[in-house]
């Protein structure tokens, strides 16, 4: 995590993550426009005659992608169980964090009230949680193969 927050200060890697921001905000525009609802986007700003939300550093999946990836890496397992387990890892927590941001528009539209716990108690819970459940799914996953080939002894 220090390594990420060093990267994240140089201006280069600030930038990308600037960046990454603002394709979030793309891709869950796209979904909203998908679900009928009449946004668009300026810069990193999800709006709509209803509802603005910004997506800042900090709602973009890095921080919890960063640390599951970090702990497959330092388990023991094979390269290649490692190099899919990280792919597939990246992927998910993508997924789900445009997941988070639609329903965070939801949300702001139609329980504002409700949009500040979600912002900052549920969704950050939930990360945690499915970040642990990809980990100990992986983890086992690659005790699988192990597992076989002492069978087969």
């Amino acid at each position: 995590m220090a390594l990420l927050y060093k990267l994240l200060d140089i201006p280069f890697f600030e930038n990308a993550l600037y960046g990454y921001l603002e394709a979030n905000a793309w891709l869950a525009n796209a979904i909203l426009l998908g679900l009928g609802q009449p946004t668009h986007v300026s810069e990193v700003m999800i709006q709509s005659p209803q509802f603005t939300m910004a997506i800042r550093r900090g709602c973009d999946a890095v921080e919890p992608t960063w640390l599951l990836c970090a702990a497959m890496i330092s388990f023991p397992a094979p390269l290649l169980h490692k190099l899919w387990g990280i792919v597939a890892a990246i992927i998910l927590l993508q997924i789900l964090n445009l997941i988070r941001i639609v329903t965070l528009y939801w949300i702001g539209i139609h329980l504002p009230s409700f949009f500040n716990s979600a912002h900052v108690e549920l969704w950050p819970t939930a990360f945690i949680v499915i970040a642990i459940v990809i980990f100990v799914s992986w983890k086992e996953s690659s005790n699988r193969p192990q597992a076989h080939a002492e069978d087969k002894r």
